[in-house]
This record gives C-alpha cells, sequence and structure tokens, in this order.
C-alpha cells in the first residue's frame, strides 16, 4: 500500500514519513525526531509523502464508511427484531386474556404496542431498502490558501 514503507526508503525516513501522518507538519516532524528541515523536505519529497498521505486518508474515511454502513446494517435489524418482538407479545396478550374482563387501559396499553411495533419494523424496513448517507469521517489535512 502506498502508506507502507516503500522500497528505498529507510527505516528512519519511514517513522518520519509516520509521524508526518500524525502532525502534517513538516516543521513537527523536524522538532519530534530532531531532524533538519532539509533532510525531512528531501524525504517527503523523495518518497511522496503527501500524496501517500493522501491515500491514506482516503483508507481511512473507506474503512470508516464501511463501518458506519454495517452498523447502520446492524440497527436496522436490531429495529425490526424489536418491532416484531412488540407485535408479537402484544398480539399473543391479547389472544390469551379474555378482552371483556380486561381493564379499557390495558387493552389500549397492548393496542398501542401493536401500532409500535408495527410502525418501527415498518420503519426499519423502508430505511433497510435506502442506503446510508455517511459524509467523509477524516478531515482533509492538507492546507489551503486563503484568499484575500
Amino acid at each position: 500500500m502506498n502508506w507502507d514503507r516503500q522500497p528505498g526508503e529507510s527505516y528512519l525516513a519511514f517513522e518520519a514519513f509516520q509521524t508526518y501522518l500524525t502532525h502534517r507538519s513538516y516543521c513537527k516532524v523536524t522538532a519530534e525526531l530532531s531532524k533538519s528541515t532539509t533532510l525531512i523536505k528531501r524525504w517527503a519529497k523523495r518518497h511522496r509523502w503527501r500524496e501517500r498521505a493522501d491515500a491514506w486518508d482516503s483508507e481511512i474515511d473507506r474503512q470508516a464508511k464501511e463501518r458506519a454502513s454495517q452498523d447502520f446494517a446492524a440497527m436496522v435489524e436490531r429495529q425490526i427484531n424489536i418491532g416484531r418482538m412488540l407485535q408479537s407479545r402484544a398480539a399473543n396478550a391479547i389472544q390469551q386474556m379474555n378482552l371483556t374482563e380486561l381493564p379499557p387501559k390495558f387493552l389500549f396499553a397492548l393496542i398501542e404496542a401493536v401500532k409500535v411495533g408495527t410502525n418501527l419494523e415498518r420503519t426499519a424496513r423502508d430505511l433497510k431498502q435506502s442506503k446510508p448517507h455517511a459524509a467523509p469521517v477524516t478531515q482533509n489535512r492538507r492546507r489551503t490558501r486563503r484568499s484575500i
């Protein structure tokens, strides 16, 4: 991968690149590793640090989006299951009871549980049909020129 140690890249140059990934500043890499600015800039150019850092950012974004998509799918399945469980338990309670002897308050609560469960399952199934739209998680770390 672009962010792995490259052929011909010394261990020290790779360590400097890893520091650059964290700070995105040659000055901070220079200070942290006690190396000259000239050396850091030479390594950065020779080993394409900016290009590799962009590839790293893209990979982190891809992984975050994949995790978000998996979490979304799991949430939808949980909500479908909860909705179905509410409907099932309320329906079972209604079937097992003598409705003429039930206090109206309790009967309305069971009916409300069926409604809530139905709505929850329906909404979750609608979400399952759509795809989550996740914004990129990492921030663009490149410096941009500000217009005056």
